[in-house]
């Protein structure tokens, strides 16, 4: 037997916060229905013609209703339990951290850096059915988008909302993002951890190059292959300056001297990363290219080489079932309520 787990863990507020939801419904609901009683005159009057006291809260509908928005928070957060099933063999985790600095702005290949990596992160993620993946976006620093998940159309949702805007922090700082991918992959202990992480980004690191050395120290410890992707061109291109109130464009960034900030792709970097963690690099690769990557990434890392996903299945239907009767219990129970009272 393996220990409960769940498929979202960013949903468990749900738990608490479905059942808060039903009982303030029910509150609204019950001052109104004792208002009106109050405005009909005599109480004893109301209640016959009524089949209830509208002046009680309804309690016997609470204890239905409540534990049923509790158990409806329980199933969007997928409980898993039970025996583990059967994994594909060499299908781990992935976490794909993904450029999201100005500079992916720059137009040096069709249409745009940006556009570039959403489409073959989509198709990536696509790819990557039978693995869990989890969604770290980074500029000046690293933002978790996505926990691990196996449902691949959550994560659709992030990369179309990739930009900019979502980062709140201006720059690029690798470092930033290699660690909180490493963190979501298994947290901040220093032992094996297995999985792997895809990195797709311009390359550019505004930071200290020791900080990108002690990330990439900190995944060869941790044994998970950084496999990289680059994004752009050595030409380069100008940055697009950006209203940060706007959003819109407005011309291009400058240098302090006056010159055309120009981002290029910095190749070297992202070659270091991969191997010296065990990974590998692809330059925008095509469909193929993107499949072999899907392929290298799924195997894991050291911890994970040989072995299969094997994570009990998503139990929704049990907590969600259970719901539903709740629900339906009170419908029948109020119908039978208003027939009574006809």
């Amino acid at each position: 037997m393996t220990a409960a787990r769940w498929e979202d863990p960013f949903l468990l507020h749900l738990i608490a916060l479905f059942p808060a939801l039903v009982l303030a419904a029910l509150l609204l609901w019950w001052r109104r229905r004792r208002d009106v009683a109050q405005a009909l005159g005599d109480p004893g009057l109301v209640r016959r013609l009524a089949g209830t006291d509208l002046r009680r809260f309804p309690g016997g509908r609470a204890a239905l209703l409540v534990p049923a928005g509790a158990l409806l928070g329980v199933a969007a957060a997928g409980p898993r339990w039970g025996e583990a099933g059967r994994g594909v063999p060499g299908r781990g985790d992935v976490v794909l951290v993904l450029d999201a600095s100005n500079s992916m702005l720059v137009q040096d290949v069709a249409p745009s850096r940006l556009e570039r990596e959403r489409a073959l992160s989509r198709t990536l993620v696509d790819r990557l059915a039978g693995s869990r993946v989890g969604l770290i976006a980074f500029g000046g620093s690293g933002h978790a988008l996505s926990p691990l998940t196996s449902d691949g159309s959550a994560i659709h949702l992030y990369l179309d909302a990739l930009s900019p805007e979502i980062v709140n922090q201006g720059g690029t700082s690798l470092d930033s993002a290699l660690r909180q991918a490493l963190a979501l992959l298994g947290g901040p202990g220093e032992g094996p951890t297995g999985g792997s992480i895809v990195l797709v980004s311009d390359g550019e690191a505004l930071e200290p190059p020791e900080l990108v050395g002690a990330s990439i120290d900190h995944a060869r410890r941790r044994g998970v292959p950084v496999h990289t992707v680059g994004i752009g061109t050595a030409a380069g291109g100008p940055v697009p300056h950006v209203d940060p109130e706007t959003g819109e464009r407005e011309g291009f960034k400058h240098e302090p001297d006056g010159s055309p900030a120009v981002s290029r792709l910095d190749e070297a970097t992202l070659r270091r990363i991969a191997r010296e963690t065990g990974g590998t690099y692809r330059w925008m690769p095509g469909a193929r290219g993107v499949a072999d990557l899907a392929r290298a990434a799924a195997q894991g890392g050291r911890a994970a080489r040989g072995q299969g996903t094997s994570l009990p299945d998503n139990r929704y239907e049990w907590p969600l079932g259970l719901a539903l009767a709740l629900i339906a219990v009170d419908a029948l129970a109020e119908r039978g309520r208003r027939r009574r009272a006809g």
